[in-house]
């Protein structure tokens, strides 16, 4: 910018020269002071490289034929890496009137304020009330959001708040935004996360979204299994088998032994009444009782039944026997689950032999 010089009137000309020595040492001393404390307040940024320079000088002039050429959509992107290599307030306001071209009003509001608020610092005057001019025309075009966090959330630490995705800009306060669906987040750490997406349409609307609390998270309970995985049994009684076959087998072994018993004792008490009628009719029927010989009928006919009686009543204890050790194999090959019952051993008796009967 062009310096004025203000000349004082009514002094001589050593008293002139000394007083302009004084005042021009006071104004050095003033701007080193001036230009020291800006330089601590601004962040740190590394200078762009003379390649960067040139990449975002030529991105720039590239965008500037597509605009020229009625092709925003496809200069927009060369001005934002243009702005990212090498930032400048003319750069950026040539973004910021592309975005608006292409109906990207929001971004478009968001970088004329930005050059507005640059500007106002001691930049370019005209530069300034253009984007002033065009965020304030922009701003009536578009809806608004507001993002109101409580103070208890707001003093919760590691609190996010994200809109879009994005981190959210001066929280309380509303800002235009595009038309259409709009998602805010808040998180913090050991907190239930808020996700809350709304809509706004009409230019000049006010949605407030609002976070009160951020509940502290609860023990996750155990998750359930599936139902098709889940199959819920009765508890067995104490002693009772689990195997299902051998229960089964033991059942038709123990019938079989049952009545294996029964019949040989039918069988064998039928065997004795009849020897005991042959004994009597041999007496009065036979040339020689004692030894059953030249008797006469029916004494030949019951001694054959009594001998078929006892030959069933001996294959019945037989098939009892052989019943009764298959239930014996089946309840020593069960799984243990429970007592077993004592050990008991019980004789049958039959007429040409006897039964071994017993739980092991």
């Amino acid at each position: 910018m062009p310096e004025e010089i203000c000349r004082g009137p009514g002094r001589s000309a050593g008293g002139a020269g000394r007083a302009a020595r004084s005042g021009l040492g006071r104004a050095s001393l003033g701007l080193l002071v001036a230009l020291a404390a800006s330089a601590a307040a601004a962040p740190v940024r590394a200078e762009p490289t003379i390649a960067e320079r040139a990449r975002a000088d030529a991105l720039r002039r590239e965008a500037q034929a597509l605009l020229a050429s009625d092709r925003p959509d496809a200069a927009c992107p060369k001005l934002e890496e243009s702005e990212r290599l090498r930032p400048s307030t003319e750069t950026k306001l040539e973004l910021a009137r592309c975005h608006e071209r292409t109906g990207r009003l929001a971004r478009a509001w968001a970088l004329y304020t930005e050059i507005d608020a640059a500007e106002a610092a001691g930049g370019d005057a005209k530069r300034g009330a253009e984007a002033r001019e065009r965020a304030a025309a922009l701003a009536q075009q578009l809806p608004r959001l507001a993002i109101v966090v409580s103070d208890e959330v707001r003093t919760l630490p590691g609190l996010e708040v994200t809109l879009d995705g994005a981190a959210a800009r001066e929280v309380g306060t509303a800002r235009p935004v595009e038309p259409g669906k709009h998602r805010v987040t808040a998180t913090a750490p050991g907190r239930q996360a808020f996700s809350r997406e709304v809509e706004v349409r009409q230019p000049g609307e006010l949605v407030e979204v609002n976070v009160r609390a951020l509940e502290p998270h609860a023990a996750a309970p155990a998750p359930a299994p599936p139902a098709a995985d889940l199959e819920r049994r009765p508890p067995l009684p104490y002693g009772q088998r689990p195997d299902p076959i051998h229960r089964d087998l033991m059942w038709v072994t123990g019938g079989l032994t049952l009545a294996g018993i029964a019949l040989g004792s039918t069988f064998g008490g039928l065997a004795i009444s009849t020897w005991d009628q042959v004994e009597d009719r041999a007496k009065t029927a036979c040339r020689e009782p004692g030894r059953y010989l030249d008797c006469a009928q029916p004494v030949p006919d019951m001694a054959r039944r009594a001998m078929s009686y006892a030959t069933v009543s001996d294959f019945s204890f037989i098939a009892a026997g052989a019943a009764l050790a298959g239930t014996a194999v089946l309840w020593l090959t069960l799984p243990p689950d429970g007592p077993r019952p004592a050990a008991r051993v019980q004789i049958a008796p039959g007429v040409l032999g006897g039964a071994v009967l017993g739980v092991f």
